[in-house]
């Protein structure tokens, strides 16, 4: 009889290992694929590549101001190649300014981020214009140095950027029901651990 006690103890002890360990492997499963979900969600969010795609053309815009005005005489054909893909970026800072406006509307939660994404980046047009010697830049203007307004435009798209993915924005709740078939194995497998524990403590006060 005790070695029957002994034995049921040892199988207790065994079975609470093996619940601790499946419920720890469940849950990191579960997170693991909260994440994935999340971070693909904030991938194709608009807003997210609004922000990213103006951070690239404002730093290649800037670069091209700089090569062409760089370029000299001697640097004809490399300075036509700086203005065209100026160009090119100019349209595309445009045309992701425009859409990110329209986002705006569907994201109440950031405007502050958007205000400033936008006041930077009005900034930064002038700053090109100037830099570029345009028509656009009036004389009486106030002169923008370029790359303290690129620095700002592109610290408020990085912003923007790093608060789509923040822990407490991420909702979880609709990858419930999404879980890798492994979590629910392994949750079915808890189950049963826990029954057998259960089944065991009740077959031992019966027998005692």
């Amino acid at each position: 009889m005790k070695a029957l006690s002994r034995t049921r103890r040892a199988v207790a002890a065994v079975l609470l290992l093996a619940i601790a360990a499946t419920a720890w492997l469940m849950m990191q499963e579960a997170v693991r694929s909260v994440v994935a979900a999340s971070h693909n969600d904030v991938a194709f969010n608009p807003g997210y590549q609004h922000s990213q795609r103006l951070k690239v053309a404002a730093a290649r815009a800037a670069m091209d101001v700089l090569g062409t005005t760089g370029a000299g005489k001697d640097g004809a054909a490399a300075a036509a190649s700086y203005e065209a893909d100026y160009r090119l970026q100019r349209t595309q800072i445009q045309a992701d300014s425009e859409g990110l406006e329209r986002w705006a509307a569907h994201d109440s939660h950031r405007q502050g981020l958007l205000l400033e994404i936008r006041a930077s980046v009005a900034e930064l047009k002038v700053a090109l214009d100037q830099a570029a010697g345009s028509a656009a830049s009036s004389a009486g203007q106030v002169q923008v140095p370029l790359m303290p307004a690129l620095n700002r435009a592109e610290s408020a798209f990085s912003n923007y950027a790093a608060s789509l993915s923040e822990p407490m924005q991420i909702q979880t709740t609709h990858y419930m029901f999404a879980a890798p078939v492994l979590v629910w194995w392994l949750l079915i497998l808890l189950w049963i651990e826990l029954a057998a524990l259960a089944w065991l403590m009740f077959s031992a006060e019966c027998l005692g």
